[in-house]
């Protein structure tokens, strides 16, 4: 009878120690999640000694009134805008593409304008005017008569061109949320 008692008491001590060892690796497991996300999401700000300083601020797109604190390493860096400034336009030249027609119209001729707060980008922007004009033609010649004669279908051509703008700056080191928005000046379907 006394070596049943002792037997059980030796199940229970060592039960309770496994549960314990079993807690604590829990809670060092816990802990050491916790600082890895910490430091995922921190970021290593001194460790990378290759990358150039963070010297880039970005204007929000409306006006340039506010400056986003959004540093970035990736973008090439520009001077914010003067508060009130005037907005900045860089013209492209007219397009007149075949489209799909659809037995309506078979051409469709725009001239555009993309606007952005920041001088120094439309400067740059002549370096991507090539690049710009090729994907905004191939933007052109897939549309549809159906869709480009809605209320709305000019908007939504207007969306497609000034997202593909943004890509092809995003591309090239420049933050695409300067460019802020594009104008039809002429949209001609016949």
């Amino acid at each position: 009878m006394a070596d049943e008692e002792q037997t059980e008491v030796a199940e229970k001590s060592s039960g309770k120690g496994l549960v314990i060892v079993l807690m604590v690796i829990m809670i060092l497991l816990i802990v050491g999640i916790g600082v890895m996300a910490f430091l995922l999401l921190s970021g290593d700000k001194d460790g990378d000694k290759d990358s150039k300083p963070a010297e880039e601020q970005h204007g929000n797109a409306s006006h340039g009134d506010k400056v986003a604190e959004d540093v970035s390493k990736q973008f090439k860096s520009y001077d914010p805008p003067e508060p009130g400034s005037a907005p900045q336009y860089f013209a492209m030249e007219p397009f007149v593409v075949n489209f799909k027609g659809e037995g309506q119209a078979k051409f469709l001729a725009v001239t555009l304008k993309f606007m952005t707060h920041y001088p120094e980008l439309v400067v740059d922007m002549e370096n991507y005017k090539p690049i710009l004009s090729n994907d905004i033609s191939a933007i052109l010649r897939i549309q549809t008569y159906s869709v480009m004669n809605q209320d709305d279908g000019a908007d939504i051509l207007r969306t497609k061109i000034l997202e593909k703008a943004r890509a092809v700056l995003e591309k090239n080191g420049i933050f695409p949320d300067l460019l802020e928005d594009v104008y039809f000046e002429r949209f001609v379907m016949q």
